[in-house]
């Protein structure tokens, strides 16, 4: 397969934006605009607004990760709106290369140990390019090939990979005491709860992060204190289940059906009701960059005008009826057994 390296990547954007800037007159201007693609170096967007090519705009992502200085390359009327293209200047650039990486830990997405030889990077890049690259008609993903590229970018190179290191703190999750419990580890019943753990992380996910619910193997591992092979055997279980999917990303999905059982179980299995609601929560992402784009360039110009239901018996498939015990000793039905 071979790699198309005369055109940069460009990935679907829908957020929603605002433009600032000033017109010929000196007067501030805005206009609310809405993405159409977007690369590491511009953005392709949708607007009401003729700007002239030169012109120098303010970008700011109304809900995410950009913000900063932008020129007009071209705008060309279609229909009744205006396609706009801007590339983005050098600190804007930065910043959102920043913000990415924050919003990703590497090491993690490569599905791989912080202390991961730079052999093994190489052989699991090339592994996961085969797979996501553009042109494989079957698995490929635009999106995902840009980030595994700037993942590989970052750990590939020594130096870099040290800076991402010392200021890159995501990689080193903590496990969640509860786990420590003897009732997570011994026979059936340790057994039985660690299903319900691997639950309580999915459903936590998908309910704070419902446009990227998987959860990694790497960060179950360490969210829960387990190895791998420790797990095997219960991420099958939920996987025959129906309860939990694993995608081509090698990630792990809650389905409908584990919703609602989850839903339709807390307020019965006190252990369930517990994982819920201790440990860490899953964050979306750390403060959003547009605030570090505000401190690092300034004031730009003027802003111008311009819990899902609980579920029941009738929806879906009724779980059978296992046991399990909390830290009372106290049985009580798990449907996981």
């Amino acid at each position: 397969m071979q790699v198309n390296l005369r055109k940069e990547p460009r990935r679907r954007d829908k957020g929603s934006y605002s433009l600032l800037w000033k017109d010929r007159r000196g007067f501030s201007q805005s206009v609310h605009v809405e993405g159409i693609e977007i690369s590491d170096s511009g953005i392709a967007l949708r607007g009401s607004s003729e700007l002239l090519p030169g012109c120098v705009v303010y970008i700011e992502a109304r809900q995410g990760t950009l913000a900063g200085y932008c020129a007009v390359r071209n705008c060309i009327r279609i229909g009744t709106d205006y396609r706009i293209g801007l590339e983005f200047d050098p600190e804007t650039r930065r910043t959102l290369a920043a913000a990415l990486d924050e919003d990703i830990d590497y090491y993690e997405y490569l599905q791989i140990s912080p202390k991961a030889e730079f052999a093994t990077i190489q052989r699991v890049y090339k592994f996961m390019a085969g797979r996501l690259h553009p042109d494989n008609p079957e698995t490929g993903d635009p999106d995902r090939f840009v980030l595994l590229n700037r993942a590989y970018d970052v750990l590939s190179n020594p130096e870099r990979r040290a800076e991402y290191d010392a200021t890159y703190k995501g990689h080193d999750l903590k496990a969640n005491p509860i786990f420590e419990l003897s009732e997570f580890v011994n026979g059936i019943e340790g057994e039985t709860n660690r299903r319900l753990g691997i639950l309580s992380l999915l459903y936590n996910r998908r309910r704070t992060n419902p446009e990227q619910p998987g959860v990694s193997m790497f960060e179950i591992e360490k969210r829960m204190g387990f190895p791998r092979e420790y797990l095997d055997f219960t991420t099958w279980y939920l996987k025959a289940k129906e309860y939990i999917t694993m995608g081509d990303n090698v990630e792990l999905t809650l389905t409908a059906i584990g919703v609602d059982y989850v839903e339709s179980n807390a307020s019965q299995i006190p252990i369930l009701q517990k994982l819920l609601t201790s440990g860490p929560k899953t964050t979306t992402g750390p403060e959003p960059a547009r605030e570090k784009a505000r401190r690092s360039h300034g004031p730009p110009l003027e802003l111008g005008a311009g819990e899902s239901v609980a579920g029941d018996s009738s929806r879906g498939p009724q779980p059978d009826v296992g046991q399990a015990t909390g830290a009372s000793g106290q049985p009580f039905d798990t449907g996981l057994k």
